[in-house]
């Protein structure tokens, strides 16, 4: 990943994902956690046409601003996902982040408000790192098409969530390697 000195934001290795922060004063390890739970989803279950998605790291007024906008519903929620490709002439309904093309390469963009995953991660039994993981996870899948309207889909699309956070929060519980080496010198 690199740090784009020019704006708030992180780049994968490949160019396939962007995290946006709107918010100041976020540690970098939240970026990490994002950055690495979009990858995850779209390395699980990408399996052809365009890979390219921003997400961004938000507060509760513009998401539920871009909920009532882009939504109809007047209240803060916690994710949305804005497929490129959505509708049956292939155009998107909203103007959020990039100007496209259907040969760009753009798959969509997700925006998650960090207020809204603070609150609600402890009414689910949750860590505010699991819940962000958990809804960007959610947020990829959504643009790859899967949905939960019948409980047969909700099955298919939470299952597959399951099994890619937990890879995610692995990852994110293990120590830095130089956290790890600095550890073993001061045993010695």
């Amino acid at each position: 990943m690199t740090h784009d000195s020019l704006s708030d934001s992180l780049l994968s290795s490949d160019g396939r994902v962007e995290v946006v922060f709107e918010l100041e004063n976020l540690p970098s390890s939240i970026g990490n956690l994002v950055m690495d739970a979009a990858v995850s989803a779209l390395d699980a279950e990408h399996t052809a046409g365009p890979d390219q998605i921003t997400v961004m790291i938000t507060g509760d007024e513009e998401i539920q601003r871009m909920n009532r906008d882009f939504k109809g519903e007047h209240q803060i929620t916690d994710v949305l996902s804005f497929n490129e490709h959505a509708g049956e002439s292939g155009e998107s309904d909203y103007e959020w982040a990039f100007e496209s093309d259907e040969d760009s390469g753009r798959l969509g963009d997700i925006a998650i408000s960090l207020p809204q995953v603070e609150r609600q991660a402890p009414e689910n039994g949750k860590t505010t790192e699991s819940e962000l993981a958990m809804l960007t996870i959610h947020g990829v899948l959504h643009l790859l098409g899967y949905d939960h309207a019948e409980p047969k889909a909700e099955r298919v699309m939470f299952g597959k969530t399951d099994v890619i956070l937990a890879g995610v929060m692995n990852r994110f519980s293990q120590p830095e390697p130089s956290q790890t080496s600095l550890e073993q010198g001061q045993s010695s």
